[in-house]
């Protein structure tokens, strides 16, 4: 009962609320109209979970009508107290957005109603103040941070860089690192970023050996930020290097197992092709096959799949393997369903006598000059394999 009684006197309060708003909202006056936005925003800022979203409605649509008549001081007002709020009306706050900077800074800065569509639009069509309020976001979106990138002068996109909530895309970074060569403190912002990729830093370090460097020591300037860069690049380059060590000495365990007889080619095949270990499944074929493992890695994502068939066809793979290694190749070469159900069944028409005289040739091949590591501006070593396989073998190539 008291509950209830609780709700009644909420519904009255919120009424006699109502009626003082409507007796405000006759003043026309600017005091007036500033008297009537600070009660209704008080209202809005007040109301419970419960009330909020009708509350917003009633608060953005007696806002919008009067939006137009306030002044800019109390336009400011307002934007900074609704900022922050989630429940914010949607259009009173891109309006707000798009006002005179002095009004839109507070929503642009910190809104969570602003959505990154349409953070991309201020980006493109607000002024270099808008644009430099946004990169101050606490989270910044990689579509974002590229119309800001795209659009924003040197001061806006160094703020970019400095901002750690901000996400970055590839071509957002590389267009970053063209920038910062006529930017100092645009370069040291990038300098300071703990995502950068492993390619920005080797072309960011380059820069600065050759080019800052001697810039800064012209002026009298602190090196460390070049030190800094050459030494990041030199530590992702070992940490790089390590890895791949790692992965090539695990990988010749495994290849060890399969010449030991512990593990079959199959298993050995689908471990690295469902890894994406592409070197490593070359190294494996060449392995098997007695031939270089640096020409057979190269074949692995080579245009045509003709060599992997004999590769792999000679050595009697089963069909469930060799489709581990066409759907490898289909993620990093971007074919499709047709391309891999196409090559499936030349692999399964194509025989196992067939693919042993191939590669018979092909080893031969291999050993003798002008064979197929040399470039003859051929497709390069399939071709080959393959017209000798019509010949010999009295089979159709895959």
């Amino acid at each position: 009962m008291q509950q209830a009684d609780g709700h009644g006197e909420k519904r009255k309060e919120t009424m006699l609320n109502l009626g003082m708003l409507s007796e405000m909202a006759k003043d026309a006056s600017k005091t007036g109209r500033r008297t009537l936005i600070s009660a209704v925003t008080d209202l809005f800022l007040s109301a419970k979970d419960r009330e909020a979203e009708q509350v917003s409605i009633l608060f953005g649509d007696i806002v919008m009508r009067v939006l137009g008549e306030l002044e800019a001081e109390t336009r400011m007002a307002l934007s900074s107290r609704v900022s922050s709020h989630p429940a914010a009306p949607r259009d009173l706050i891109t309006t707000l957005a798009r006002d005179e900077i002095s009004v839109a800074q507070p929503v642009l800065e910190h809104s969570p109603v602003l959505t990154d569509e349409d953070l991309v639009d201020l980006a493109t069509s607000q002024s270099m103040d808008h644009l430099d309020a946004i990169a101050g976001r606490a989270q910044l979106d990689e579509t974002v941070t590229e119309a800001l990138v795209e659009n924003g002068s040197d001061e806006v996109v160094t703020k970019v860089a400095c901002n750690a909530g901000a996400s970055l895309g590839e071509s957002t970074f590389t267009k970053l690192v063209d920038r910062a060569r006529n930017s100092e403190p645009l370069l040291e912002a990038l300098a300071r970023r703990e995502d950068l990729p492993q390619e920005v830093v080797a072309n960011l370090a380059s820069m600065v050996s050759e080019e800052l460097r001697e810039r800064l020591q012209a002026v009298g300037g602190d090196q460390s930020l070049a030190d800094n860069m050459a030494g990041r690049a030199m530590e992702e380059v070992k940490a790089r290097a390590s890895r791949v060590g790692q992965s090539m000495a695990q990988a010749k365990k495994v290849i060890e197992a399969v010449r030991a007889g512990k593990t079959s080619l199959e298993e050995a095949v689908a471990h690295f092709a469902k890894a994406d270990k592409a070197a490593e499944l070359g190294i494996l074929l060449a392995t098997v096959n007695r031939l270089p493992p640096a020409s057979v890695s190269s074949l692995v994502y080579a245009k045509s799949d003709k060599p992997l068939i004999i590769l792999c066809k000679a050595n009697k793979l089963d069909v469930s393997a060799f489709k581990h290694i066409l759907t490898m190749r289909a993620r990093r070469l971007g074919s499709g369903v047709h391309e891999l159900n196409d090559a499936m069944k030349r692999y399964e028409g194509f025989s196992v006598q067939a693919a042993k005289v191939a590669l018979a040739e092909l080893l031969k091949s291999m050993t003798q000059p002008g064979g197929a590591d040399e470039d003859d501006g051929s497709d390069g070593a399939d071709e080959g394999v393959f017209r000798v396989s019509k010949k010999r073998a009295g089979a159709k190539a895959p």
